[in-house]
């Protein structure tokens, strides 16, 4: 059986490399074209019928981590590495997973039409560190000279997608919680005697839960914006664990489960901020309980010994999470929501304000351990 007709997707031939970077020294519109382009508020190219860059101003330089000689000639997808850009009959933009990205959409919608198209992709990335997804908003407005060119520019909207998202885990948890403590307010009045006091308490858990919830919102919201303020005290770190194993254990997510202090070793006084510690920690506490099933446990550490390093450890391991990395992303693909926002706040708080790192081991076999450490105790 025969293929789908072939499309300008398949049939746009490119250039070689030094034809296009030869012609890139001379023809008359190209220097006021990149004074042009230099002017832009963000990165951006011009790419010439073929979809090839002709010129590359320096944002966009600095968000490939090339040179701009070294764009000189290549597509959109192989200038920013793109893990499907070699995939295609003709490179860059010819792949099949090419005719979904919203990237060559709008290129070619734009060279077809002559009319600006903006779109949205996901470009997946090959980094030193591994792969890495970027959430783009791209235009591309085709023009004519001497022959058709197409400015195409781009904004990371990663972070922008990232707060819509934890935004709706907020809202959908606050508003859960709400729905939860109004089911008990409505059963309260007729229960009897004996059940009241086990559902006004009950009542109250959820309460505070709610208000932890939304405080935590709160100095995410700080966090992101740059606002969240430091106060670096001495603390007890064997205080703070005992206290965070007595709130936890009331938790209603702690259901018959288990929060206990494991290990104390070193110097327990440390100097940093006590409220945000207990954010950190207190989040990657309720990534545990959230997770973990009846009867297993999870348990909290603390060693200084040079650094101060806490330890948040749990019977399960994360799935499709195998060995030991640092938290470059703001979460592992596979979490689940509560893990989400949990990690992600943890993540930011210990490494942006407490001037500290946060790493994860996880396998079937040993479950799942978070290391917040912070070196000598103290924030940046």
């Amino acid at each position: 059986m025969s293929g789908p007709p072939p499309t300008c997707f398949d049939l746009t031939e490119r250039k070689e490399m030094e034809q296009v970077r030869a012609g890139c020294q001379n023809p008359s519109a190209i220097p006021h074209l990149q004074a042009l382009l230099d002017a832009f508020p963000r990165a951006a190219v011009i790419l010439n019928e073929s979809r090839q860059i002709v010129a590359a101003n320096q944002r966009l330089c600095e968000f490939s981590h090339r040179r701009q000689h070294e764009l000189l000639g290549m597509r959109i997808g192989e200038a920013f590495n793109c893990v499907h850009w070699r995939e295609g009959r003709c490179g860059s933009g010819t792949s099949r997973f090419c005719r979904t990205c919203g990237a060559v959409q709008a290129i070619i919608s734009s060279q077809g039409a002559g009319t600006e198209d903006i779109e949205e992709c996901t470009i997946t990335t090959r980094t030193s560190e591994g792969e890495k997804m970027l959430d783009l908003r791209v235009t591309a407005s085709s023009f004519r000279l001497e022959e058709t060119y197409t400015v195409f520019s781009i904004n990371e909207i990663s972070g922008e997608k990232r707060r819509a998202a934890l935004e709706r885990i907020f809202f959908h948890d606050v508003l859960t919680t709400t729905a939860g403590i109004r089911n008990l307010l409505e059963m309260l009045p007729d229960l009897p005697d004996q059940y009241r006091y086990e559902t006004t308490h009950l009542t109250r858990q959820l309460v505070e839960y709610l208000l932890e919830e939304i405080e935590g919102g709160r100095d995410l919201a700080a966090a992101e914006r740059g606002e969240l303020v430091v106060y670096a005290l001495p603390l007890d770190a064997r205080e703070t664990l005992y206290s965070l194993c007595e709130v936890y254990a009331h938790h209603p997510l702690a259901e018959g489960k288990t929060v206990v202090v494991a290990e104390m070793s070193g110097p327990s006084v440390i100097v940093t901020d006590r409220l945000l510690l207990r954010r950190v920690l207190g989040n990657l506490v309720k990534n545990g309980l959230e997770v973990s099933e009846e009867g297993q446990e999870v348990s909290l550490a603390f060693r200084n010994c040079g650094a101060a390093v806490f330890w948040v450890h749990y019977e399960t391991a994360l799935p499709g999470v195998v060995g030991r990395k640092p938290l470059r992303e703001p979460v592992p693909a596979q979490s689940l929501p509560g893990q989400e926002i949990g990690t992600y706040s943890a993540k930011l708080i210990t490494e942006r304000y407490l001037g500290g790192s946060l790493s994860f081991t996880s396998s079937e076999k040993e479950g799942t351990t978070y290391a917040v450490t912070l070196p000598g105790g103290k924030p940046a």
